[in-house]
């Protein structure tokens, strides 16, 4: 473990100048496997030992995970000593949370029942009941006011009735969110956002932004807040792998930011993570824009298989079992299948399905829960690896879960809800074959293995053939596919369907 006088942390002089530059607000570029994260901790525990300032010391990633990567090597090269409040490394809702409250304390804004602290949760469907409907409620800002309107959509979807979550705003709960439209609402109050101001300055001495790049507007203007009110604002990423625009993310306002605010560049082009030239090679390629025709491979070769979509994967043959059905969507049924494949992921790799906490969030599930759970769920996979019918098992599945939430399981099943049960069945019947792991680009970001099988489509394949380009986020999403290994990328051929079909997610 790293000391507070271990300045240097084992890091090239390349990730020295980054980690301790003197500028106040510096954008480190990172290439993959160039050790963006080792640096980002380094600079935190610079700036939190080093710098003379008795103000927090904040890092801020976009995801749990990132977070929690992060916190963990701070804590690694630095010890306990580091996140002493009121350093913190937490995610920006967290910040958007804390400062919403503030506004709410200082009477900046007024919630409903007059309350000034809140619970925050992910979705209104994990706290309320739903119905099928195009009416969605929307909480907003009526004045300084804390309210709740009513919009009609396009489409239906499972939405909360408004006087439900009037009566959870009123018990103090609001979504993740909700506190996002409310922060970025209350700042265009008169004084809000010279309260604010006031209160980074007075509380934060500097600002660490991981992933800059998977930012939205609203999250690039809080950075520009943070630098208006006088914080030493570091922000690390790499253009070349922003993937999330289908979250709201904004990469090309990333550049307007560096250069309004002055930020001082600190790259690191060097990569710890090839190997072989070979791979290094690709890498080189990929990024200068060239053509590359990737070289064929078989699963059974590789350490994990890759792709754009889930629905790709489950398309992949019988030896390639994915880690998702298909990104989380807060629907029971999905939650349920999503526990039961964690079940088969644990056995065969030691790990989790990729959604099992938004399946455990989507159905009101503790860890306790779980566990109680786990018994039934092994003896369904039994049923499954046997010749019991995929309606029995359902019936069973919805049955097993049923017992352990208060979430309503649908009564009817549909060929959707039996594909991924067929899906699985048909992996658990493969002859005793290795099973190989799958995952989608956007899992793997930030993630690293020896060998690594990329899964294509025609598309794709002609896409990598011409040439990648950096502005299109299609083109990113296979650079990131295509950098995960350090020894060899491979292209896997498609080996026929399996028996169900996944929806398309």
């Amino acid at each position: 473990m790293g000391t507070r006088n271990d300045i240097a942390g084992g890091l090239t002089g390349e990730q020295l100048v980054a980690a301790g530059t003197p500028h106040r607000r510096v954008y480190i570029r990172a290439a993959p496997g160039s050790g963006k994260t080792a640096v980002a901790a380094q600079r935190f525990g610079i700036q939190r030992f080093h710098g003379g300032d008795q103000r927090a010391v904040l890092a801020v990633s976009f995801t749990r995970s990132a977070t929690a990567e992060l916190r963990d090597r701070v804590l690694r090269q630095w010890g306990p000593d580091v996140l002493a409040w009121p350093h913190r490394i937490v995610t920006l809702d967290t910040v958007v949370c804390d400062l919403l409250v503030y506004l709410l304390d200082t009477g900046h804004i007024c919630w409903p029942s007059g309350h000034r602290s809140l619970t925050v949760i992910d979705s209104w469907p994990v706290q309320l009941p739903t119905k099928w409907s195009r009416m969605e409620p929307a909480v907003a800002l009526g004045g300084n006011q804390v309210v709740v309107q009513t919009l009609r959509r396009s489409t239906q979807a499972n939405r909360p009735s408004r006087q439900d979550v009037a009566a959870a705003l009123a018990e103090g709960f609001c979504t993740h969110q909700d506190a996002r439209t409310l922060l970025e609402a209350a700042l265009a109050l008169q004084g809000a956002r010279d309260a604010v101001l006031a209160c980074l300055a007075n509380t934060a001495g500097a600002l660490i932004v991981d992933e800059i790049f998977d930012a939205n507007a609203f999250d690039l203007s809080l950075v520009r807040l943070a630098v208006d009110a006088g914080l030493a604002v570091t922000v690390v990423g790499d253009p070349w792998q922003a993937l999330y625009g289908f979250r709201g993310a904004r990469p090309d306002l990333v550049p307007e930011l560096v250069r309004d605010t002055q930020f001082v560049q600190r790259p690191l082009r060097r990569s710890f993570r090839w190997t072989t030239d070979g791979q290094k090679r690709l890498a080189d390629e990929l990024r200068a824009g060239h053509g590359v025709i990737l070289p064929r491979g078989q699963a059974g070769d590789v350490d994990v298989v890759l792709s754009l979509q889930w629905k790709t994967l489950w398309s992949s043959g019988p030896h390639v079992l994915p880690l998702a059905y298909g990104s989380a969507k807060g629907q029971v049924h999905e939650a349920a299948c999503t526990l039961l494949l964690s079940e088969v992921t644990k056995q065969k790799f030691g790990v989790d399905a990729t959604f099992q906490k938004e399946a455990l969030i989507t159905l009101g599930i503790d860890a306790e829960a779980l566990e109680r759970l786990r018994p039934n769920l092994q003896q369904l996979i039994t049923d499954l690896a046997g010749t019991a019918g995929i309606a029995g098992i359902w019936s069973d599945l919805n049955e097993v879960v049923g017992a352990e939430t208060r979430r309503r399981l649908p009564k009817k099943r549909n060929h959707h809800h039996t594909a991924r049960l067929e899906n699985l069945r048909v992996l658990l019947h493969a002859d005793g074959n290795r099973l190989i792991p799958a995952l989608t680009a956007h899992q793997a970001k930030g993630r690293e293995w020896n060998n690594v099988g990329v899964l294509l489509t025609n598309s794709e394949r002609e896409t990598l053939a011409a040439g990648l380009v950096q502005t299109r986020e299609d083109h990113r999403t296979l650079y990131v596919a295509l950098t995960r290994a350090k020894q060899a990328t491979r292209r896997i051929a498609d080996s026929g369907s399996i028996s169900g079909e996944i929806e398309a997610t």
